[in-house]
């Protein structure tokens, strides 16, 4: 019980004909075959962040893209309570002295370098009369006029566009009380006016592109009118820039990070090799440990030297269930060698002149997937 003894076998049938290297252990497995992987997988990562820029900016412009709350003036008749027939934005003002509102749109784009710019813009007034108690409900459609509209196109880092407008309040004033009049209905008139601008800046691959709206709001059916700006200031700060998604920033560490990955490679396949034989070296362990635990009752170690040429009669049962099947007929313990440990083992019964042998192998192990 204690120790394991020879086995002479009379033919080489059955032998493994191919020693390989021992199957890892657990921990050799992990020493031997992970930690060399996994290292040279973290010293390739930090190769290539070392030698790699993301995202690198090879070309910049930088832009402001201004437009100002629009400001107005307001033309009144003449009055011997004012002193000027101009008045200025953000007061309140006598409808029935009003003679035209003045609003004036401004713009101002300015860049680092001079780029291909065009624009575009349109300055439209819209009067619609609306519902006074639901300023949502339009009871006019709305009608829309161009007042002033112009377009460019050139190389510039700078533009600066100023544009005023003259709308005729009493026009539309009156126009809205006549709706009011000749319908006897509680309504307001508005008038909007409005700038709408488009531009376009590029310089190569680069290309800053946007739409700007500024507009007020003109009462007509109230005796006093305060005018409304419905925009506040617009004032986009930016750069135009020109990236490159990657690119080498060190060659020495690239270099180096091309040749460990190749090694990564390399030790990638080996893992899937070892990992495979690892597995295999699990299945043989597997089944010869279920073997002497599940029949431990008629398997004993052998305590004989055996010499195969001794017995007139070898039967080899071909599973392990007839052999413990001839234990019984005989009525013989089944003896365990350990021949090869990891690679060989034999389980044989001796009944007179008789032997009968089981054998597992490693080999056959790894080749069938069982016994």
């Amino acid at each position: 019980m204690t120790r394991e003894m020879r086995y002479q076998s009379k033919n080489n049938s059955y032998t493994v004909k191919k020693k390989g290297k021992p199957a890892y252990s657990r921990t050799g497995f992990f020493v031997c075959v992970i930690l060399p992987v996994v290292c040279c997988l973290l010293a390739s990562i930090s190769l290539f962040l070392k030698s790699a820029s993301f995202n690198t900016v090879i070309e910049s412009t930088s832009y402001n893209s201004i437009m100002p709350t629009p400001t107005y003036t307001v033309n009144i008749k003449e009055d011997t309570n004012y002193t000027s027939r101009e008045l200025p934005a953000d007061m309140k003002y006598v409808a029935s002295l009003i003679e035209t509102v003045n609003p004036t749109f401004t713009y101002d784009f300015h860049a680092t370098d001079r780029l291909d710019v065009t624009y575009d813009y349109s300055i439209a007034s819209k009067y619609v009369v609306i519902n006074y108690e639901d300023e949502k409900s339009y009871l006019t459609l709305p009608e829309d006029s161009i007042i002033a509209s112009g377009n460019k196109s050139l190389y510039t880092n700078s533009i600066q566009l100023n544009e005023t407008v003259n709308i005729d309040f009493q026009k539309y004033a009156q126009k809205a009380l006549e709706y009011k009049q000749s319908l006897r209905v509680s309504a307001l008139g508005k008038l909007y006016v409005y700038m709408t601008l488009n531009i376009s800046a590029k310089k190569g691959d680069l290309e800053y592109k946007d739409t700007l709206i500024q507009e007020i709001e003109i009462p007509l059916t109230e005796s006093i009118v305060e005018i409304k700006k419905n925009n506040t200031n617009v004032n986009k700060q930016n750069f135009l820039n020109k990236i490159v998604p990657f690119s080498v920033s060190n060659k020495s560490y690239f270099i180096a990070f091309l040749v460990l990955f190749q090694v990564d490679v390399i030790l990638i396949v080996r893992f899937f090799i070892e990992r495979y034989r690892y597995k295999h070296k699990d299945l043989y362990t597997s089944l010869v440990s279920k073997i002497l635990k599940d029949y431990d009752r008629v398997i004993v170690r052998g305590k004989l030297d055996i010499d195969e040429s001794k017995y007139n009669n070898i039967i080899y049962p071909e599973t392990f269930e007839q052999l413990v099947d001839a234990s019984v007929n005989e009525g013989s313990p089944i003896l365990y060698y350990n021949v090869q440990p990891g690679q060989k083992c034999f389980f044989v019964i001796i009944q007179g002149d008789t032997l009968y042998k089981y054998r597992i192998t490693r080999w056959y192990v790894d080749q069938n997937g069982h016994a």
